[in-house]
C-alpha cells in the first residue's frame, strides 16, 4: 500500500506538472483541460477550480450512467488535481510565458511526455481513476459501445463544449490527443515493473 501510495503521489505531480506545461505552451491543450481553461477565463476563476468543478459533475453523470453510487475517491483525486494544477500555473510557472513558436513547441512536447510519464506511473497505484477517465467506462456500460468508440464520444463531448466555452484548442489539441497514448503505452509497462520489483524487495 504504501509503494503504491507513493507512486500515485508522483504520478500526480508529474500529470499535473505536464497539463500545466501544455497550457503554458498556448499551443491548445486536450479537450477536458482546454474546457478548464475556457471557463477560467469565462468565470474569472482558477483553472484547478474548474477542473475540480468539472469532475465533480462528471462523478455524479458516471454513477446515473453506470446506475451506482458516486465515487466519493474520485471526489478527492480530482480536489489534488485541481490543486496541483494551479500551484503550477499560478507559482511554480507563472512566469513562464514563451512568446517564440520554438519555445512554444519544445514546451508542448515536454508537456506531453511528462504527462505521459505521469499517468503511467498514478494508474500503477489503482485507486480510482479521474472522473473523466471514468467517462468512458460509464458510456460504454450504460450504451454497449467498445472502448474505442467510448472514448471517442466523451473526447468529443469535451471538445464540443471547450469550443461553447472558447477554450484553449488549437494544434497542440490534435498533437496532445495522437500523442499522449502512444507515451503512455511506452512507459506503462517500465513502471508497472518497477512497481513489482520495489513490491517483490519489500516482501523478502
Amino acid at each position: 500500500m504504501k509503494a503504491r501510495f507513493i507512486f500515485y503521489s508522483i504520478g500526480m505531480i508529474l500529470l499535473t506538472l505536464g497539463v500545466s506545461l501544455i497550457i503554458k505552451s498556448q499551443l491548445g491543450a486536450s479537450a477536458w483541460d482546454a474546457l478548464a481553461v475556457g471557463q477560467s477565463n469565462l468565470f474569472h476563476m482558477t483553472v484547478g477550480t474548474c477542473v475540480f468543478i468539472n469532475g465533480i459533475v462528471l462523478i455524479f453523470l458516471n454513477a446515473f450512467l453506470m446506475r451506482r453510487r458516486p465515487q466519493i475517491l474520485a471526489a478527492l483525486s480530482i480536489l489534488v488535481i485541481g490543486m496541483l494544477i494551479d500551484f503550477w500555473l499560478l507559482i511554480a510557472l507563472e512566469h513562464l510565458v514563451p512568446t517564440a513558436l520554438l519555445w512554444k513547441w519544445l514546451i508542448l512536447l515536454i508537456g506531453i511526455i511528462i504527462t505521459g510519464i505521469g499517468v503511467s506511473i498514478y494508474l500503477q497505484a489503482k485507486f480510482p481513476a479521474s472522473p473523466m477517465d471514468t467517462l468512458m467506462v460509464a458510456i460504454q456500460s450504460r450504451f454497449g459501445f467498445n472502448l474505442r468508440n467510448s472514448r471517442i464520444l466523451s473526447e468529443s463531448f469535451a471538445l464540443l463544449l471547450a469550443i461553447l466555452f472558447k477554450g484553449a484548442i488549437g494544434i497542440g489539441t490534435i498533437v496532445v490527443t495522437l500523442s499522449l497514448g502512444f507515451v503512455v503505452q511506452f512507459f506503462f509497462p517500465k513502471f508497472q515493473q518497477l512497481l513489482e520489483q520495489w513490491q517483490d524487495v519489500k516482501h523478502l
